[in-house]
């Protein structure tokens, strides 16, 4: 009988001394997820850096262990999420702009497209005087301060045609302009996206 009891004291120190000497490498290990207590602590497991935190992409979430590629990632994401309505209007006010601007150079366009034809008509008029009297060389001195004038008027139709010329191209820009505004905009609306899809993925639980 007192053997026994030696027995299942020895067996009992036994597994006391096993509990008590259980190996670092058997707690739990840290990863994304893992809960923690202190907040800001860090430490580094296999050369990743961890950082008891909350998480940024879950509502009301709870201390845990989360890498730090991790929180960088979340915190760029949420900055991100911040700024886009900030982004949004001023894509909005310069897409106003722009409309006015485009309206104003339709009107412009518009008038050109009735003004040009009358100033190549007399243009086309003009150099037809001309031609006829620098044809009469014998009248070239009399009629020389008229040649001038005729020379200056197609001078000044050509260049009224070479400004409503412009308005076409500055309402092509105004057009781009706006078009790259809005472009920008659902750049970052789909970069956000991308974003927060990495950062799930950076911080999966046990990553």
């Amino acid at each position: 009988m007192f053997r026994k009891v030696l027995v299942v004291a020895g067996a009992a120190a036994l597994v006391a001394a096993s509990i008590t000497t259980v190996p670092a490498s058997a707690a739990t290990k840290v990863s994304n997820g893992v809960a923690c207590s202190k907040s800001g602590a860090k430490t580094k497991v296999s050369g990743s850096s961890y950082k008891c935190a909350k998480n940024p992409l879950v509502k009301n979430s709870k201390l845990t262990w989360l890498s730090l590629d991790c929180l960088n990632t979340a915190t760029t994401y949420t900055k991100a999420v911040a700024n886009l309505p900030k982004i949004k209007a001023a894509t909005e006010a310069t897409v106003a702009k722009l409309d006015a601007d485009i309206a104003k150079q339709a009107l412009q366009v518009e008038e050109a497209a009735k003004i040009v034809p009358e100033y190549q008509a007399k243009i086309a008029k003009a150099n037809a005087e001309l031609t006829r009297l620098k044809a009469d060389t014998a009248n070239l001195t009399k009629n020389k301060a008229t040649i001038a004038a005729w020379t200056s008027a197609v001078r000044n139709y050509e260049v009224a045609i070479k400004a409503y010329a412009t308005v076409g191209k500055q309402s092509d820009r105004s057009e781009k302009a706006k078009a790259q505004a809005l472009s920008q905009y659902e750049n970052s609306k789909t970069d956000i996206g991308t974003t927060l899809d990495m950062a799930k993925l950076i911080c999966a639980k046990g990553f």
